[in-house]
């Protein structure tokens, strides 16, 4: 069980993540959406298009706004983390056991992670750091911030090996099935394009 602290400390994700989901949005939905005006706008039948471009803007900015307002705040009670799409969860300090850092490997580059699990005496996870999300000092901070013991990995693992290890219980759902993840992408790409091709290949064949 982790001893009791002075102090309280908040944390917030980095904020280039944010500029990047916007650049990412924009990447993605600008073309699509601009060529489905140059096709509808002389039939006059652009006014859905624009208004399906403001919603998907708008629930995008909802979305966004939840990253920026994630965070992490560790206080001598316990820890109070607010997800990206969640309310704010909070765990007693009592259930603090221990640390684990596990360093995760790119396998089609160099580059080398970190994963933070702080897990309770039957190696539950209870708060889940990735490097690429938080600053490395916060990261850190974090990983020292109670005292309790810190097991820290030293050889770094792939995805497939980090599903094999003993630490494939602290990954969620999703991880640890990334076939099915797959499946589900798919389908909900799927559910997207498809109603969107039906609507736009009649206005195409028209204008053609």
């Amino acid at each position: 069980m982790a001893k009791p602290v002075a102090e309280s400390a908040s944390f917030r994700p980095k904020r280039d993540l944010w500029v990047s989901a916007w650049v990412a949005f924009m990447v993605f939905t600008l073309p699509i959406f601009a060529s489905l005006y140059l096709v509808t706008v002389r039939s006059g039948q652009w006014v859905p298009f624009v208004s399906a471009h403001i919603a998907l803007t708008l629930l995008f900015a909802i979305a966004a706004q939840r990253l920026k307002g994630a965070g992490i705040m560790l206080a001598p009670d316990g820890i109070r983390e607010r997800e990206y799409f969640s309310r704010q969860v909070y765990t007693p300090v009592a259930l603090v056991d221990s640390v684990i850092v596990v360093r995760l490997g790119d396998s089609s580059s160099d580059t080398i992670s970190q994963q933070m699990f702080l897990v309770d005496d039957r190696c539950r996870t209870l708060l889940r750091m990735r490097g690429q999300v938080w600053h490395t000092d916060d990261f850190w901070r974090v990983v020292e911030f109670y005292d309790v013991p810190v097991r820290v990995v030293d050889d770094a693992m792939t995805w497939p090996q980090l599903r094999r290890s003993p630490f494939r219980q602290n990954l969620t759902r999703w991880e640890r099935h990334p076939v099915m993840t797959s499946v589900a992408l798919v389908i909900l790409f799927g559910i997207i394009t498809i109603p969107t091709l039906l609507a736009v290949v009649p206005l195409i064949s028209a204008n053609s």
